[in-house]
């Protein structure tokens, strides 16, 4: 079935959808009979559940939608790569910021997931063109890679906004690695065509568990410089 929201639905998800994003997590409830869910109004046969973008509005309903009811947090990365395709498989909805308003916004989970990893990607991309620099990991041997979840034994590039997320992940075979800082010119001139000629991709600020949403080299440089059309033209940028 699809979906037409209305402008006050579309304020309430955009809303839900950057207070995820900014916490990195989103609470449900359950109780004897497992999740927290309702039926979908539109069709009875499917149902529809419950999420909340803070724990307390969870805790503020949690007696009303279920009977012994429990407070969980699921992380973002989780809930990109477990829970809302699951959901999606059982064709379940999801209700966000739920408060048994009949305008409360009902996402399907594949649009949910969609929405943000979007608006993670502008998040990012927002914050590389203010500071005019992304960051990687290296070491003597070059760059640290990830194995590319779009498949072929292609690998990608991970990057990152800030010092600090890059730091983060330096653990484990990635231990000798440092935090470079790239000017977005320099990574336009040289990652970007050495990762077009092996048609590699760029994997912006990477979840564990979750991966990153990647882009090929043109499509990430039409995204950072939306002047050019093909990686080609970059340099004149």
């Amino acid at each position: 079935m699809q979906m037409t929201a209305r402008i006050p639905e579309l304020v309430h998800r955009e809303r839900f959808v950057k207070r995820v994003l900014s916490s990195a997590t989103v609470s449900f409830v359950s109780g004897n009979d497992g999740w927290a869910c309702v039926p979908f109004r539109q069709d009875t046969t499917r149902d529809v559940v419950l999420f909340w973008s803070n724990r307390a509005e969870a805790q503020r309903w949690a007696d009303v939608v279920a009977a012994s009811p429990a407070i969980h947090e699921v992380a973002l990365s989780s809930l990109l790569s477990n829970v809302l395709p699951m959901l999606g498989q059982r064709r379940c909805l999801v209700g966000a910021d739920w408060s048994s308003d009949p305008a409360d916004p009902v996402i399907e989970p594949a649009d949910l997931i969609e929405r943000l990893w979007r608006e993670r990607t502008d998040q990012f991309l927002t914050k590389i063109r203010d500071a005019d620099c992304v960051w990687v990991l290296e070491s003597a041997s070059g760059p640290a890679f990830l194995p590319s979840q779009r498949g072929g034994g292609k690998e990608f590039l991970p990057v990152w906004a800030t010092r600090e997320e890059a730091e983060f992940h330096i653990a484990g075979s990635w231990a000798v690695k440092r935090p470079i800082a790239v000017s977005l010119p320099v990574f336009r001139d040289r990652y970007l065509p050495y990762l077009d000629q092996r048609g590699w991709f760029v994997g912006p600020d990477p979840m564990p568990g979750a991966g990153a949403r990647e882009f090929a080299a043109s499509e990430f440089a039409v995204r950072v410089y939306p002047a050019a059309d093909t990686l080609a033209q970059l340099r004149a940028v």
